[in-house]
């Protein structure tokens, strides 16, 4: 079967003469070749593969390069005396994938404190039979502002999962549960599973893996955040399917004391029912 080198996975990237995609950046180091001159050693990397690409000149600002930064490189397969290496044609950090670009297996293994949590991350993702909600998911947190502290913040600082990376762990989990108990309609399965994994993602933004609040955390409680965090993925998803997105929008906000409205679905009753076992099971 033919690869498609435009946005490959990186282990498939490895099988190309060329390739051309954006990705995460998990490594940036300078060194020097028997001439003195620099070159730099890239590391790309994606929920289960490594790459290193060799950048001979690099023309954009390196000071835009970040730890897990998002990247759009192309890079040629070129021979040499010690073994195949991939030399960028060009490389720079751009401030977020493309939508359409946005995979759940983009996410960098080692931006999580444990790798088996990236892996259920993608496997629980990808287990959802309905595409545009496994790239509402995607969409949502593969964004700049969400995706590392989404890996690595607390859930909670005092009570359950209080330590780096429990945001992630305890979102797998209200998932996973949702997914082995409830019963009904796959419709309602995979909604249920993204409203889970997604319920405490405001936590990425009032929580800090320093394990304080961020400054936005003492003025804001994290359920407030969900829609805002999530709206530019629910636009997209209103437009296609505007049942779903009003799910979830109940979802994530129905009985919830500052906005005051009852449970409708049982799916909503469920979500909160595996959050409240969760929690009290690791708290």
């Amino acid at each position: 079967m033919k690869i498609n080198s435009l946005q490959p996975e990186l282990s498939e990237a490895k099988k190309l003469a060329r390739f051309k995609g954006f990705y995460c950046m998990a490594g940036f180091v300078v060194r020097f070749n028997e001439h003195g001159k620099p070159y730099w050693v890239i590391t790309l990397m994606d929920a289960f593969t490594q790459f290193e690409i060799v950048a001979t000149q690099i023309d954009c600002n390196t000071k835009h390069f970040s730890h897990f930064g998002f990247v759009h490189v192309e890079a040629t397969k070129v021979k040499t005396t010690v073994g195949d290496i991939y030399v960028a044609d060009f490389i720079y950090a751009v401030d977020e994938i493309p939508e359409k670009y946005r995979h759940i297996r983009l996410i960098p293994r080692d931006a999580s404190a444990n790798h088996e949590d990236v892996t259920r991350l993608v496997k629980i993702v990808e287990c959802v039979e309905y595409e545009a909600l496994r790239c509402f998911v995607a969409h949502t947190l593969i964004q700049s502002r969400i995706m590392v502290p989404f890996l690595r913040n607390p859930a909670s600082l005092n009570y359950h999962h209080n330590y780096i990376g429990g945001l992630l762990r305890h979102s797998i989990r209200v998932a996973e549960l949702f997914a082995k108990n409830m019963v009904g309609r796959k419709e309602e399965k995979a909604l249920g599973i993204v409203g889970a994994l997604l319920h405490d993602i405001g936590k990425s933004v009032t929580l800090s893996e320093s394990m304080i609040y961020t400054a936005t955390g003492t003025m804001v409680n994290h359920d407030s955040l969900t829609l805002e965090l999530c709206a530019s993925a629910l636009k997209l998803l209103s437009k296609t399917n505007p049942r779903y997105a009003d799910i979830l929008r109940h979802i994530w906000t129905c009985e919830k004391e500052q906005f005051r409205y009852s449970t409708k679905l049982n799916i909503a009753s469920q979500i909160q029912r595996f959050d409240r076992e969760d929690s009290k099971e690791h708290s």
